[in-house]
């Protein structure tokens, strides 16, 4: 009998308003969002997929106007 290991990936560790810091992660432009900032109320939101120096990856969405976290997505 054969058993299928499961293995998931680590995820990044970004909380919701913290400061974005493209130059800490990969930062690679992911879709926008029709939705206001939760911190500035910027008419819209950037996602990204970002992975930090040791692999771990995640998507967050981002304020281009003052680049806190809005929201972390899958």
């Amino acid at each position: 009998m054969r058993r299928a290991l499961l293995h998931e990936a680590p995820t990044i560790l970004i909380s919701v308003g913290e400061d974005f810091k493209s130059i800490v992660w990969k930062a690679q432009y992911d879709m926008d969002f029709n939705t206001e900032c939760l911190f500035c109320f910027s008419e819209r939101i950037t996602g990204y997929r970002v992975e930090d120096e040791l692999g771990r990856s995640g998507k967050v969405a981002v304020c281009p106007h003052c680049e806190k976290v809005n929201a972390i997505y899958a």
